[in-house]
């Protein structure tokens, strides 16, 4: 049954929405930030009360990506061996740059995931960042996230590449949102433009949300605490 491309294709816009509902629920913790210390903390230590349902969370998104990114490449393999032959003129009447870069962008926010966790999750890249604790009223000392978050952002190359990556992560969904609902049946005339106008909308207020971090914490509208 995997074997077929109505499944793998099903799988991929499947997984994709879960990542889809993730960056959405991601984000809302993300802009506790601009609440100040005690917020972002206190929504930290949150997590880690309920650690089985983040470990949940966390394993069904790692199986997501994987799925998303394997059996995308396997559906691309398949459409070039069944045209083994190139068109000697490529024209792009229907198609647009983010529906024809997807693959590539798809491989790009990939590579950048596995930096992002370094970073602010496992605490590799700007150690002393991660090692900050923040006194949480009624939790003692805690870890700050939102000073490592800031002292992060703060530094260039740090917020170039993150702004870069979510860049990617917009045009990718302006396209894959709308093909994946395509995929699971919703598709009609009468929705077909609708959905796509929601498409970009969704892809152009993620990028907004995700980008005003770290420009707020290089223009020093976020400061650390020490």
């Amino acid at each position: 049954m995997f074997r077929t491309t109505v499944m793998q294709k099903a799988i991929v816009a499947v997984t994709g929405l879960v990542m889809v509902l993730f960056l959405i629920a991601h984000l809302s913790g993300n802009l506790l930030v601009f609440a100040g210390p005690a917020a972002i903390n206190s929504y930290a230590v949150g997590l880690r009360d309920v650690a089985a349902l983040l470990w949940t969370v966390r394993i069904v998104l790692l199986g997501s990506l994987v799925l998303h990114v394997y059996f995308t490449i396997r559906l691309r393999r398949l459409s070039y061996q069944a045209r083994p032959v190139s068109y000697r003129q490529q024209q792009y009447a229907a198609s647009t740059f983010a529906s024809r870069t997807m693959l590539l962008t798809g491989l790009l926010i990939f590579s950048y995931v596995a930096f992002h966790l370094a970073h602010f999750t496992w605490g590799k890249i700007y150690p002393q960042y991660y090692a900050a604790t923040y006194f949480l009223d009624g939790r003692g000392p805690v870890h700050d996230v939102y000073s490592m978050v800031v002292r992060s952002f703060q530094v260039w190359w740090i917020a170039l590449l993150y702004i870069v990556a979510v860049t990617f992560v917009a045009l990718h969904l302006v396209h894959a949102t709308q093909s994946a609902l395509q995929t699971l049946g919703i598709y009609h005339r009468r929705y077909t433009e609708p959905i796509r106008k929601a498409s970009i909308v969704l892809a152009v207020l993620l990028w907004i949300g995700y980008v005003s971090i770290p420009v707020a914490a290089m223009a020093h509208l976020l400061e650390p605490l020490s």
